[in-house]
């Protein structure tokens, strides 16, 4: 195999680890420690390996150069695949990934979280976002507009 195929190779192979590390405990209590001095917020994106629009926002929109610059940046991104059996741990309670959907009555796919470093949802996006819009909800929850405005009044 010649170099230039070994760097692409390993390349996309690094691409894909920043969205997609495998996540067998997925610990939120852990993640909002890391954030509790910063004004970094946690996002959470829930997707389905056969959710058309699941794998659109993971190919397109989580792919971005600007999205991914973004989310580095500013935020510490998890992922939980509801096809695959995971542990979430929130307020020191072990969910299953079915347990914590359902617990947080997740049913649309996708659907992203934004967690504070207090633990608490301050903004929901269900279902595909594409690359524009996203940057708008990045940035509505970087600055932290929701805690005076929603995000219609916002954009």
């Amino acid at each position: 195999m010649s170099f230039i195929k070994k760097l692409f190779l390993l390349s996309l192979f690094l691409s894909n680890s920043f969205l997609y590390a495998d996540h067998k405990l997925i610990d939120i209590d852990q993640l909002t420690n890391k954030i509790k001095n910063n004004n970094k917020h946690i996002i959470v994106f829930f997707h389905m390996n056969y959710c058309p629009y699941c794998v659109r926002m993971e190919k397109r929109t989580l792919k971005d150069n600007t999205i991914q610059k973004m989310i580095e940046k500013d935020f510490i991104f998890t992922h939980v695949n509801t096809d695959e059996e995971s542990k979430i741990i929130l307020e020191n309670k072990t969910y299953t990934t079915q347990e914590f959907s359902d617990y947080l009555d997740i049913d649309f796919f996708p659907t992203i979280l934004f967690y504070n470093n207090e633990k608490e949802i301050v903004y929901t996006a269900r279902g595909y976002r594409k690359i524009e819009k996203f940057k708008k909800i990045l940035d509505f929850i970087k600055t932290k507009s929701y805690e005076n405005v929603d995000f219609f009044e916002y954009k």
